[in-house]
């Protein structure tokens, strides 16, 4: 279901306020979660991988994800590790631990892609970093 765009942040490296020092979290290293080529179409919506290349990590809140002009909630996000989860249900006392390697699935209902080129962010909060981005893109063919 497409809806208005919601405009959440700039497209700014994620700040970092850590033991007196600031560190930003470049928008290229956050790209790293993203399995290249993976964004397409099933039977029941849109999907794409992740894949944690960065650190061990614990998601806290994730979604909503912005396509093009397109706005999917958290409660239109699934995400499939060993069993499916709403990203809805994800939250401070209920977080999902990321270890290094893991792979995720995330399915996105109802939607459709048309073929050629996407713009994707996906917006997450963790417990080690706070507010992220993971912003790619990609071609559904």
């Amino acid at each position: 279901m497409a809806q208005t765009p919601l405009v959440l942040s700039q497209r700014l490296p994620t700040i970092l306020y850590q033991g007196g020092v600031i560190l930003a979290i470049p928008t290229a290293l956050l790209r790293r979660f993203y399995v290249k080529n993976s964004l397409q179409n099933n039977s029941d919506g849109i999907s794409f991988q992740l894949t944690n290349k960065i650190a061990p990590t614990t998601l806290v809140s994730l979604g909503p994800v912005e396509i093009d002009d397109a706005l999917y909630a958290p409660d239109q996000l699934t995400i499939t590790s060993r069993h499916p989860r709403s990203a809805a249900d994800i939250h401070e006392r209920a977080p999902l631990f990321l270890p290094m390697g893991k792979r995720l699935l995330l399915s996105l209902v109802p939607g459709k892609l048309n073929q050629g080129n996407h713009h994707v962010v996906l917006h997450a909060v963790t417990r080690e970093v706070g507010s992220v981005m993971i912003e790619f893109d990609d071609a559904v063919t």
